[in-house]
């Protein structure tokens, strides 16, 4: 049984002393020794760290399955809480993230859920950062990376999105439609308010076309045209 011990500690560390199972301090950074028996040393890195959640399965509000993976950034900021609260912190954090995501996507539809995937990170790392506290642990963010959806429900997604497309498009072309109308009907009542100006169009169409003015009509010339649009 060794008598001196020698601990190296680093900047990014936090090393916890124990003697005989009791806490007794914690280490500042560097190499020191420890003479005597019965020392435990248990060494803590203080740096960001990242915890993935693979492919967790949620249900919106709308009842439809959505498979979310996310990630939570975290650090280790009292390492004797972390060591004395619970026995696997890490897991604890994990089990925090995991409900906070089943409560937002659950407070959402498919459809809001698969649009705010990426602003969910504030209510998500507030959520975890509460409990995390109570850990030793701070947590710096708390994100979705991807959202996605079932074979069948992506099917039923995609053909709905599409028929939305079509009808979007198909809106604009009656309002174009409409818009061509209005104009049409505005310069009937223009053209009933001036029959002048009625002549005057139809003389300028005639010069545009082929042959000008003397171009003969197969229902009469450009006088009997001029005769009719006075009536």
């Amino acid at each position: 049984m060794k008598y001196i011990h020698t601990i190296t500690v680093r900047e990014t560390q936090v090393a916890l002393l124990f003697r005989n199972g009791i806490f007794e301090r914690k280490l500042v950074p560097g190499k020191q020794r420890l003479f005597g028996f019965g020392y435990e040393v248990r060494i803590h890195d203080t740096r960001w760290k990242e915890m993935q959640i693979q492919g967790q399965e949620f249900l919106t509000a709308d009842k439809a399955q959505i498979r979310a993976t996310a990630f939570v950034k975290y650090r280790i900021t009292d390492a004797l809480l972390f060591e004395n609260v619970s026995e696997n912190p890490a897991y604890a954090i994990y089990t925090a993230a995991q409900i906070a995501l089943r409560d937002e996507i659950g407070a959402l539809g498919v459809e809001d859920a698969l649009d705010r995937s990426k602003d969910l990170s504030t209510e998500l790392t507030a959520k975890v950062a509460a409990d995390a506290v109570a850990l030793g642990i701070e947590v710096g963010k708390v994100a979705v990376k991807d959202l996605s959806i079932g074979g069948d429900l992506k099917k039923v997604f995609t053909d709905t999105l599409t028929a939305r497309q079509e009808s979007l498009v198909t809106l604009e072309k009656a309002r174009a439609e409409a818009a061509a109308i209005r104009t049409l009907a505005n310069a009937a009542r223009v053209f009933e308010n001036n029959p002048s100006l009625l002549q005057l169009k139809f003389l300028q169409a005639l010069e545009k076309a082929d042959g000008g003015i003397a171009q003969p009509f197969l229902l009469g010339t450009a006088g009997k045209w001029l005769d009719f649009l006075k009536t």
